[in-house]
């Protein structure tokens, strides 16, 4: 593998290229910084923004205030969401989501102001859809930022964070995935984006591109992870046909008078498991209660259960949800008439780097969107994900523009080491490894299984590091596996600690909350090659 040590300056660096790394780059450009955003895939077309249904939360109506909306996201993630960071994202939510619709049209209005919409958990109608969909959103953004001056980088995929011990990040090795070469970038300041690991899962909403690098990346430059054990599972995942397998039927729809959840025995179970919300639980107790039905033996036939929503008027549905007829089509599904099989799906990590009020990780390196823990606590409400990427990340551009430093142009180590073109296939360890997750650290988990699996993911990197020296088919495919596996120990360990069942964490041997004892959060760090994990009170947490 060739390395180029010739830099690519820059003031600040963006890593990854959805919604918080756009916004983050338009902050740090409007601060007059030179910026390049590097993704791995088309910068705006790939990660986890680009599939997102495109409800942006809120405090738009006059009777809501972010006050409300901080304590419905505080109270949605079950206590352990990092105060601050709430507080920050709901008060500037309204002003970044305005100034956005200001540059980009086809927000939801009435009478000329944003109009949110009804979303789980949410106290007021505060799901502000943008109707033509993420894709063209996240097109017009990266378009408008190369007209600013913004270089964009394609194909150009952050394999190593450098920085010197104890000091700030001053660079990133990039790997190339059509040349295959290395070369270095050196920054001022550097926003990690590109969060997401939905790919550790045998059914997943995420793209192929969701493989935890942020992750490894913070992990290898000797920052802190957070909360890595709480894995929302979206509750509504097509689970069949094959075609759609893991694709989201919005949530926002289980609002709907009418549309219910029924099992194998066409029974109404979410009263066993939440009698006052039914279908309008959270996420996290939707999940469960789905895992649960299946787990009894009262699922449907592809490993969920039913989502009917036949009594409700196709108008109705289109206008909640415009596009859902369409796509129910496309996979050959009549929702007016049939049935839609649903299961949890890997959706979101709700933990990831953490990170201070400025969105620091440490000197010289932001995080934001799903790279960055904190925000969600054990539970992610809906519609907050992208509200989060987009004044999360518009902070961190901001921060990383007022902090940076003239760049230096060579790196403070030796470039990483990437295997050579060869015959080994990674995919099959990559297939074991997804397996290994579904089974030990699924919807439901237990002590046993968890400690099972973290065995089982140490043999797999042994093998993964053993099998790089014949080289690789893909090589981009074993980086994949690097960080996955990575991510994969963080969130075994953490799963394996937190000694109760919270949120989308549950315990089948610790079945209940453990009350205060646990309103913490659990950070973990690498140093030597062993990963280390130590709880933070919520007080003390970071």
């Amino acid at each position: 593998m060739t390395a180029d040590r010739a830099s690519i300056r820059a003031d600040v660096f963006v890593i990854g290229g959805g919604l918080a790394g756009l916004r983050a780059a338009a902050a740090a450009r409007r601060a007059g910084r030179d910026v390049v955003i590097a993704s791995r895939g088309r910068a705006g077309a790939g990660g986890c923004s680009v599939r997102a249904s495109g409800g942006f939360a809120a405090a738009t109506d006059p009777a809501d205030t972010p006050r409300d909306h901080c304590m419905d996201t505080l109270s949605g993630g079950y206590g352990i969401g990092e105060r601050e960071l709430v507080r920050r994202m709901t008060e500037e939510a309204p002003a970044r989501l305005g100034e956005l619709a200001a540059e980009v049209d086809g927000f939801a209005r009435h009478d000329g102001r944003l109009q949110g919409a009804p979303a789980p958990v949410h106290g007021f109608p505060r799901s502000v859809q943008y109707l033509p969909g993420m894709p063209r959103l996240l097109a017009c953004l990266r378009d408008q930022l190369e007209r600013a001056g913004v270089r964009v980088l394609d194909r150009q995929r952050c394999v190593r964070l450098d920085r010197e011990a104890g000091s700030r990040v001053r660079g990133l090795w990039l790997f190339d995935e059509r040349t295959l070469a290395l070369r270095y970038g050196s920054a001022g300041a550097v926003v990690l984006e590109g969060g997401g690991c939905g790919r550790l899962y045998p059914v997943t909403s995420n793209g192929s591109d969701a493989t935890g690098d942020a992750f490894a990346l913070a992990l290898d430059a000797g920052c802190a992870l957070r909360d890595m054990e709480f894995i929302q599972f979206t509750p509504t995942a097509f689970a069949a046909p094959a075609s759609v397998r893991g694709r989201t039927i919005v949530g926002t729809l289980l609002t709907l008078p009418g549309v219910v959840l029924t099992n194998s025995k066409g029974e109404r179970f979410m009263g066993r498991y939440d009698p006052d919300r039914m279908e309008r639980a959270d996420r996290a107790t939707l999940a469960r209660a789905v895992a649960e039905e299946v787990l009894a033996g009262r699922g449907s036939p592809n490993g969920g259960v039913f989502l009917d929503v036949r009594s409700v008027p196709s108008a109705e549905l289109d206008r909640h949800r415009p596009g859902f007829h369409g796509f129910c089509r496309e996979a050959g599904l009549d929702p007016a008439t049939e049935l839609l099989e649903t299961a949890p799906s890997a959706h979101t990590c709700l933990g990831g780097v953490a990170v201070d009020g400025e969105m620091r990780a440490c000197a010289g390196l932001y995080a934001a969107g799903e790279a960055a823990g904190g925000v969600h606590g054990a539970n992610r409400l809906s519609s907050n994900s992208l509200i989060d990427a987009l004044v999360g990340g518009w902070r961190a551009g901001k921060s990383a523009a007022a902090s940076c430093v003239k760049p230096v142009p060579e790196p403070a180590g030796e470039a990483p080491p990437v295997p050579a073109r060869g015959q080994w296939d990674p995919a099959g360890l990559l297939a074991d490894l997804r397996r290994v997750m579904g089974d030990r650290a699924g919807v439901v988990r237990s002590g046993e299984g968890l400690s099972v699996g973290l065995r089982e993911v140490a043999e797999i990197g042994k093998s993964m590091r053993s099998l790089a020296g014949r080289g690789v088919t893909d090589p981009g495919k074993w980086l994949d596996l690097l960080g996955l596996i990575a991510t994969a120990e963080g969130i075994l360990t953490a799963s394996l600690m937190r000694e109760e069942s919270r949120g989308a964490h549950c315990r089948r041997d610790f079945p209940t909350p453990g009350e205060d004892a646990w309103i913490g959060s659990i950070h973990l760090t690498r140093h030597g090659g062993k990963l280390s994990a130590r709880f933070l009170s919520i007080d003390n947490a970071t």
